[in-house]
């Protein structure tokens, strides 16, 4: 499967408020569905991809006090992130080194790491602090038993963890993506809202309905009236890749164009389902537009001068990075949307060894004044399985879920991907460059 790309056409045409739509061609061989339901392939993606990758392990608001520490368990490691100091954080193999207990499970705090099992006590900084009987073991130095380190390294308000000792930078990994999103100012958005769930499919069938919009019209066909899915643009950019949704102009491939009416109360309707504020179409609603309207060339003034009037500078922003949804994807598995009024994240991961269990963690962010301190970043909460995520999110689970049960069937012998799917081509042969090395 090969995917082409002319890097900074995408740019530069974003530059001048404009999308690109060229994307790359289709790829002409099917996808092997084994990727989506093999034991054996999820142990390579951990033996030699998971283990090698830069991973969002949590935010600086999981850890903001010394002592504060964020358990982040991927596959069957489980690593420590721990606030050191005031402006150092560390990350270590969550085990004992005694008999290889986890030290702790979840969030929380402590002025010490100590085992629950034999109390075996750790310093903050890795360092030993206490061994309950120590005169009955063989001697050993306190430096062999210290915890055993994990790389870290922090983008925004984001704290990454690598596996690899021998990993390059963050900074070398992440390429051009900190340079095109600083316009959006992620350090300066708060956590308003954060759900996890456990959702019985391959992580990469959940990652794959987020990697393209071909199947929005008809999985969220409340939304085709006010979101175009035709011909949506994507850049490939490294390992990472992007796809913008245009907002406020109907989908091209609806036979009759929707009334204002309908469209206002399909925006209602998904804003409603991700939680968010409303207000942008009560004022749609009081300027009384008539059927026909172009929603897009009314909606940038109306953004910027609602963005005005909260002090939230966007003036880094082109018309289109106003409107338009920009999905950014992260190899291997995060997908942050970027919107005018903040963000929404979403970090797939497998769930221990089960090739058909995976975490699906969800954040939402919004935008504050460089003058205001935000507030208090929302808490982690844990949605039963089954259980609503927001109705968006319900429909895409609901769909995802019978499709797994699809990939069993001994009618179907792959994915045939189009150039409207080249993000997940993309992804699996970045992921194939990992298992091949």
């Amino acid at each position: 499967m090969t995917v082409t790309h002319q890097p900074g056409t995408a740019e530069a045409q974003i530059a001048e408020g404009r999308l690109p739509t060229t994307r790359p061609a289709p790829p002409a061989d099917l996808l092997a569905k084994d990727r989506y339901l093999s034991r054996e392939f999820l142990l390579a993606e951990l033996t030699r991809m998971w283990s090698r990758v830069w991973q969002i392990a949590c935010m600086d608001a999981d850890i903001p006090n010394v002592g504060d520490y964020h358990e982040y368990r991927i596959g069957r490691e489980s690593v420590l992130v721990v606030r050191v100091a005031e402006d150092q954080v560390k990350a270590y193999h969550n085990a004992c080194q005694h008999r290889g207990r986890p030290l702790k499970q979840g969030s929380g705090s402590a002025g010490q790491l100590r085992c629950p099992y034999h109390g075996w006590t750790w310093r903050l900084d890795g360092s030993l602090a206490a061994v309950p009987e120590r005169q009955e073991f063989c001697p050993f130095a306190d430096r062999d038993v210290a915890l055993s380190e994990v790389r870290v390294d922090r983008w925004e308000q984001f704290i990454f963890v690598n596996l690899d000792p021998h990993a390059g930078p963050l900074a070398d990994y992440l390429g051009d993506l900190p340079r095109r999103l600083a316009p959006y100012r992620l350090s300066r958005q708060y956590r308003w809202w954060s759900r996890s769930t456990v959702v019985p499919v391959n992580w990469k069938i959940a990652l794959d309905a987020f990697q393209e919009d071909y199947h929005a019209r008809y999985i969220h066909p409340e939304t085709v009236s006010f979101a175009d899915y035709t011909q949506n643009p994507i850049e490939l950019i490294g390992d990472h890749s992007m796809l913008a949704a245009r907002f406020g102009m109907p989908d091209r491939l609806l036979e009759q164009a929707p009334d204002m009416e309908e469209t206002l109360d399909a925006m209602q309707w998904t804003f409603d389902a991700f939680g968010e504020d409303t207000a942008l179409i009560t004022a749609l609603r009081q300027m009384d537009l008539p059927d026909g309207t172009p929603l897009r060339e009314v909606l940038v003034p109306l953004i910027k001068a609602g963005m005005a009037q909260a002090g939230i500078d966007v003036t880094g922003l082109s018309d289109t990075q106003l409107v338009d949804d920009y999905e950014w994807f992260i190899f291997p598995n995060i997908q942050i949307h970027t919107l005018s009024f903040g963000s929404w994240m979403f970090r797939m991961r497998p769930n221990g060894l089960d090739p058909e269990s995976m975490i699906f963690d969800m954040w939402y962010l919004h935008r504050v004044p460089e003058d205001v301190e935000p507030p208090p970043h929302a808490q982690n909460v844990h949605v039963e399985p089954g259980g609503s995520c927001g109705a968006v999110m319900d429909q895409d689970f609901d769909n995802i879920v019978v499709q797994q049960q699809g990939l069993h069937s001994t009618g179907f012998r792959g994915f045939r991907l189009s150039a409207m799917e080249a993000r997940i081509v993309h992804m699996n042969e970045t992921l194939d460059r990992y298992l091949a090395g």
